[in-house]
């Protein structure tokens, strides 16, 4: 096996693993921060959604001071500044679209938490891919596989075998909780698009750079609108909170909590192994190792939060999966072929 072969086969895929495998710690930290150590129905339920809104806002200030740290270091500055003066109508909207996405889908995401099971809020954002392909219909006027459609169709059955035990119950908070969820789907899925409009001017770390900035803008307004900015929100960055689950009990500070998830479990460090990985390993193995995340995340719920899944959750999870893969593996075809196709006409 030569070495650019064994990046491919073993040292990408195993990169990726290893980043979605660092996500999958993310809902023990998270889950505490946002329910202030479990308390669901707190005596006043207002500070459920104000406490997350809040948390978001913090997350996105310091993965801002961090990524203009790295921009000012790699002395990239001048760059994303001529790239941004570049920027028409087109490329401005998708900025304000990005940034929307980018702070109020961790916002939702957040709230998923907060209403119902962690690992069925995570498994739902598998859901993305489709959403992207949706996305790319309407903003790109991108033509998907013929199969998408029927594939579309499978994965909300999938879907709804993952939420429909949870919506026999009396309580309308697993709906919440599903609803909100794959609203950040949504958010997150359509970022993607957007984010494909401005690398036509702008590279990936100027682009990440921007995300986080238009993001942190977003959410001091909407911060400011739904009234966050309280003692009692401002009280978690000194507050203890009790990690991992009542076994375990791991008290840390809040704001390292905050810090602990920006950096190391949903955040930037993730994400730059993820797209370190991404670079030597090829597509359809890659994708399969991203798996790792919502695997690993299915077993460290349950036994540090004590979330676990029925026989018709986790059917319907093994649909979803199979169906995202099987669309990302047939579109990775039909790109290669509409590739080559364009080559040889070239060569004509």
């Amino acid at each position: 096996m030569d070495p650019q072969e064994q990046k491919e086969v073993i040292i990408g895929p195993a990169v990726v693993a290893a980043a979605n495998a660092l996500r999958a710690f993310d809902a023990p930290v998270r889950y505490p921060l946002v329910l202030k150590n479990y308390e669901l129905f707190p005596p006043d339920p207002a500070i459920v959604p104000s406490r997350s809104i809040f948390i978001v806002l913090v997350e996105h200030l310091i993965g801002t001071f961090l990524v203009l740290l790295l921009l000012f270091s790699r002395k990239a500055h001048r760059l994303l500044r001529k790239q941004v003066e570049s920027f028409d109508r087109k490329d401005w909207l998708s900025f304000f679209f990005m940034s929307l996405g980018s702070g109020l889908g961790l916002y939702f995401f957040m709230l998923a938490f907060s209403y119902g099971n962690p690992t069925i809020a995570i498994l739902l954002q598998k859901s993305q891919p489709l959403i992207t392909l949706l996305f790319a219909m309407v903003v790109l006027r991108e033509r998907p596989s013929k199969w998408f459609y029927l594939a579309l169709v499978v994965a909300f059955c999938g879907i709804y075998l993952m939420i429909v035990e949870d919506l026999t119950e009396e309580s309308m908070n697993a709906f919440y909780a599903a609803l909100f969820s794959l609203i950040a789907a949504i958010f997150w899925g359509s970022n993607t698009v957007w984010g494909r409009v401005l690398t036509e001017k702008v590279d990936y770390w100027n682009l990440t750079t921007l995300r986080y900035i238009g993001g942190s803008i977003v959410l001091i307004v909407v911060n400011l609108v739904v009234g966050a900015y309280s003692s009692r929100n401002f009280d978690v960055l000194s507050e203890t909170i009790y990690t991992f689950g009542s076994d375990f009990n791991i008290p840390i500070n809040g704001f390292l909590s905050i810090v602990l998830v920006t950096i190391f479990t949903g955040g930037i460090f993730p994400l730059a192994l993820y797209y370190y990985g991404l670079r030597w390993s090829r597509a359809f193995v890659g994708g399969v190792a991203e798996l790792a995340f919502p695997v690993l995340a299915i077993f460290v719920n349950f036994y540090f939060l004590g979330f676990g899944l029925s026989g018709l959750q986790l059917l319907g999870a093994i649909i979803l999966f199979a169906v995202v893969m099987l669309m990302t593996y047939i579109n990775k075809i039909e790109h290669d072929q509409s590739s080559g196709d364009s080559t040889q006409a070239k060569s004509l």
